[in-house]
């Protein structure tokens, strides 16, 4: 049975809530870099002995990835043909759709290319990095990618435009659900865009603590 347009967005809705949820707690992680070596390799080790569980949760985090993905590209396109739909009607009625609206799609194809080359970068790469001659793990291949300005530019970057995604990202959430009021939309707005600049900021953190340290 096909999904309505409504339904579409509420599962859009659900799964980037869920994605949201993993990149908070990823951040969380990353943070255990300011804390040292010891902190950092303890916590992947601690993932990687979750053996089945952590492949059951990686499954799951791609399947809402291409849940996600998918049902927001096919929204788009039905958008584009239809010229106009409930929910342009409300943003329309409300006031312009904002900067991070009107990128939405070009963020994502960015945010999905940064997640390939930063699986392909850290999550499958040998876990090994040489600091002072000395091995020191995830934690030293963290450190050593980073320590080149041009990689710790191309991270910057995709922080930015998760910044940009996640500001436009949560007021559609909320709004999706019926928990957005016109006269409310910009307090929304606002905080939707705290949240989005202050994830951002603090995972371009790390990679500029690296290049201010190492």
């Amino acid at each position: 049975m096909a999904l309505s347009t409504l339904q579409k967005k509420q599962l859009v809705a659900v799964t980037g809530l869920g994605l949201v949820g993993f990149v908070i707690a990823h951040l969380t992680g990353n943070f255990l870099i300011f804390k040292g070596a010891d902190a950092l390799n303890d916590y992947a080790k601690f993932l990687h002995d979750l053996g089945g569980l952590l492949w059951a949760a990686r499954i799951g985090l791609i399947a809402m990835f291409v849940i996600h993905m998918g049902l927001t590209a096919n929204l788009v396109i039905n958008k584009i043909k239809a010229r106009g739909s409930n929910y342009a009607k409300f943003e329309n009625h409300a006031q312009k759709p904002s900067f991070s609206a009107r990128i939405m799609p070009f963020s994502g194809v960015v945010i999905l290319a940064y997640v390939i080359f930063h699986l392909l970068d850290f999550t499958f790469a040998e876990k090994s990095g040489i600091i002072n001659g000395v091995d020191q793990g995830l934690y030293g291949l963290v450190v050593t990618s980073f320590m080149d300005p041009l990689h710790s530019a191309i991270y910057i970057i995709a922080m930015a435009f998760l910044g940009l995604h996640l500001s436009h990202s949560l007021q559609s959430i909320f709004q999706t659900f019926g928990l957005v009021s016109v006269n409310r939309l910009n307090t929304i707005r606002t905080i939707s865009t705290a949240i989005g600049v202050g994830i951002a900021v603090a995972y371009s953190s790390i990679p500029v603590y690296v290049l201010l340290n190492f």
